[in-house]
């Protein structure tokens, strides 16, 4: 029977600054779907500090779904919160499942047929309803002799390139937008490989992912995304690349790395796994040096949510072995991780082009980056970029880790 890490050693590891990161222990409890009374009750402001937590963390639909049994001794601003957020998803859903129906057949009549990843496919096949997982874009990933026929397709259908930064080396996807006027703009990532990052950017072919992907029936025919095992080790990956990197709420940064709803996608993925696959999972890990990174991931989901992940699997993914070059997602700072992925790129040649991504992105870009200075040179906006790239990597932030 599969040993699962006892709920009462709980807690986050002490990466980060942020105060959202002091109700992730409540929030787990609710989520683990244990009854739990307000413990704030003399505190006017945690109501508010709760609720931008949970929106932090992407569980609001959650939260409204789980709350209903201790609603009574509850903030009635948390509940309306959740509720609201709930709602508005619910709504959302009904929009953007017809329009990834639409994209998805789409881009399979052009011979681009995409893989759904992330939020935008366990929303179907893992959780209980697909509002219940907010995201505000859909990831899919394209082969990559196919990006021509996809832009082309999703040009068609009326999406507009958003214009990020662009090059061989510096980036390997796209982003696209469509206004209907009905609603929120509708969002997509198309990827030709699965991450940015030189380091993790080959790890996961979309051949490799094509081989065991599995359908998606609520989007139609033609959708797919990753089988359970691809799917698991891919959130892992997903997760740790964000560690350090912020996330955007009501305006205010938020280090990334511990945000909840992605451990939770890990947590659903596993819960439903076979001890079989389970195994191909540690295996797969071991295969693509990503060991520290899933026992990282693996190991807080059984803190915080009870998952069922077999004590022998944790022990394989935590001996000793060579130093894997994606665990600097799980602590180094800007500088280590861009030598990292500086070093991962084979060839001198190359590294140097991607070095000149990396310094001189477009004018088209420069522009969309700084709006608020449309008549400054340009060699001034790059010298900006510069500047703010060197005291990202060098200067200790309030807590003292690099930013």
């Amino acid at each position: 029977m599969a040993e699962v890490v006892p709920q009462q050693f709980f807690a986050f590891a002490p990466l980060f600054s942020s105060s959202v990161s002091n109700f992730a222990k409540l929030i787990c409890a609710i989520l683990r779907g244990e009854v739990v009374a307000w413990p704030h009750s003399g505190d006017a402001g945690a109501a508010a500090r709760f609720v931008t937590a949970a929106r932090f963390h992407g569980v609001l639909p959650l939260l409204d779904e789980r709350l209903e049994a201790s609603a009574e001794s509850w903030p009635i601003e948390v509940i309306e919160a959740c509720r609201k957020n709930a709602l508005f998803e619910t709504m959302l859903e009904v929009r953007r499942r017809a329009e990834l129906v639409r994209v998805i057949e789409t881009l399979a009549r052009a011979q681009a047929a995409p893989l759904v990843l992330k939020g935008g496919a366990l929303a179907y096949t893992h959780y209980p309803h697909p509002a219940l997982r907010p995201r505000s874009d859909t990831d899919l990933l394209i082969a990559p002799e196919s990006r021509r026929r996809a832009d082309e397709a999703l040009q068609r259908l009326g999406y507009t390139d958003a214009g990020g930064v662009t090059g061989e080396f510096v980036s390997y996807q796209m982003s696209w937008s469509r206004e209907d006027g009905a609603g929120p703009a509708h969002h997509l990532d198309v990827h030709w490989r699965i991450n940015n990052s030189q380091i993790l950017a080959k790890l996961l072919s979309h051949a490799e992912c094509e081989a065991s992907a599995t359908p998606i029936a609520a989007l139609g025919p033609c959708a797919r995304g990753l089988g359970p095992v691809h799917a698991a080790l891919f959130a892992c990956m997903h997760r740790a690349g964000h560690c350090n990197a912020p996330i955007h709420v009501d305006g205010v940064a938020h280090d990334a790395c511990d945000r909840l709803i992605w451990l939770y996608d890990v947590h659903l993925l596993c819960s439903r796994m076979a001890p079989q696959e389970i195994a191909e999972l540690a295996g797969l890990a071991e295969e693509k040096r990503l060991r520290a990174v899933c026992l990282d991931a693996l190991e807080r989901c059984g803190r915080g949510f009870a998952t069922p992940i077999p004590s022998e699997i944790l022990r394989r993914l935590a001996e000793e072995g060579p130093t894997e070059p994606s665990a600097l997602y799980l602590g180094a700072g800007p500088a280590r991780r861009m030598l990292g992925d500086l070093m991962a790129i084979e060839s001198l040649t190359d590294r140097l082009r991607w070095l000149g991504e990396l310094a001189f992105p477009s004018a088209r870009y420069m522009r969309q980056k700084y709006p608020e200075s449309p008549g400054v040179w340009l060699p001034l906006l790059y010298a900006r970029r510069g500047a703010a790239g060197l005291w990202r990597l060098t200067v200790p932030s309030r807590d003292g880790r690099p930013h």
